[in-house]
């Protein structure tokens, strides 16, 4: 898949790994890496806003940016879903994308959960659009990110 280039909030010598435009609020959400991402090298960033306001970065410091966030997975016949976090202060970020059905005929859901740490029950979950500026490679992080259990999913499969 080449995300290089998807609108949204990363730039061009950037690449996307998460995009989509929020049903709820027209907002964007992405996650853009570098493009020589691995658990070691590369940077990983969340961003939240729009192209000319983006309201939340994080990490703002790039270096092992990567070391951050987490990622965990499940699947069964017909269902999986791959979910990233990642904590920033008080707040609880994750993005997470469900396939269900075979993958030729099956739907895709890809959503936002912000929630307060301090507050359970202060907690917000987003659709994404399924446009033509959706991008989703989240699947690709499994080998780049910590296995991170603190998801609302349960029974992950990362160790």
């Amino acid at each position: 898949m080449d995300t290089t280039n998807a609108a949204g909030l990363c730039s061009t010598n950037e690449m996307t790994v998460f995009n989509c435009e929020l049903k709820e609020n027209h907002k964007i959400v992405s996650m853009c890496a570098s493009k020589n991402l691995t658990d070691k090298r590369g940077f990983l960033q969340y961003r939240y806003g729009l192209p000319n306001r983006i309201e939340l970065t994080f990490p703002k410091n790039l270096e092992n940016s990567q070391t951050q966030f987490g990622y965990d997975e499940y699947s069964r016949p017909d269902l999986s879903t791959f979910v990233v976090g990642v904590n920033n202060e008080n707040y609880r970020y994750e993005i997470s994308e469900t396939t269900e059905g075979s993958e030729e005929d099956g739907v895709t859901t890809r959503t936002w959960l912000v929630s307060s740490e301090t507050n359970e029950l202060r907690s917000v979950k987003l659709t994404c659009l399924g446009n033509r500026n959706t991008v989703s490679d989240i699947s690709m992080l499994g080998r780049v990110l910590r296995c991170d259990k603190e998801h609302a999913m349960v029974e992950g499969a990362c160790d």
